[in-house]
């Protein structure tokens, strides 16, 4: 995975309150949690490691939400079906994932406007966006 640049609690901050949010303790242990976790976790794993501080799903699920909406978390899936949430600070990318040892890899180079041009021409939908992931064996697996 490229490096990703610590990001400061001060500009988490800010961007929770640029979108009315407020940046609690609560939110910033589940940031710590993913900071210090780089292959993610999912909710149900972050939950269990926060219970002792009494901070429960739903905060941990809104956070999450919120941490994703501002682009610092992408999710991948699970071969169990669930996702698995992973730092990312890099705008628009998707992800590789191993699915020998689940190590999850961004990937930026991703020109798709020709593709969602000929699926709005064939299906009449407006497309706005899109969520690809990509899955195979890492160089250690291989």
């Amino acid at each position: 995975m490229n490096t990703i640049e610590a990001l400061s609690m001060e500009e988490l901050r800010r961007q929770f309150n640029r979108t009315g949010l407020r940046f609690t303790p609560q939110r910033e242990a589940v940031w710590r949690i993913f900071e210090g976790n780089p292959d993610g976790l999912t909710i149900s794993q972050v939950t269990v490691i926060l219970a002792p501080q009494k901070i429960g799903q739903a905060t941990v699920y809104r956070t999450i939400r919120a941490l994703q909406d501002m682009g610092y978390l992408k999710w991948v899936h699970e071969q169990t079906g669930e996702h698995r949430f992973v730092v990312s600070r890099s705008g628009h990318s998707h992800m590789l994932v191993c699915r020998v040892c689940s190590k999850a890899v961004e990937c930026s180079d991703c020109d798709l406007s020709v593709l969602e041009k000929l699926i709005a021409r064939q299906t009449g939908f407006t497309v706005e966006g899109h969520h690809l992931e990509f899955f195979g064996l890492c160089p250690d697996c291989s």
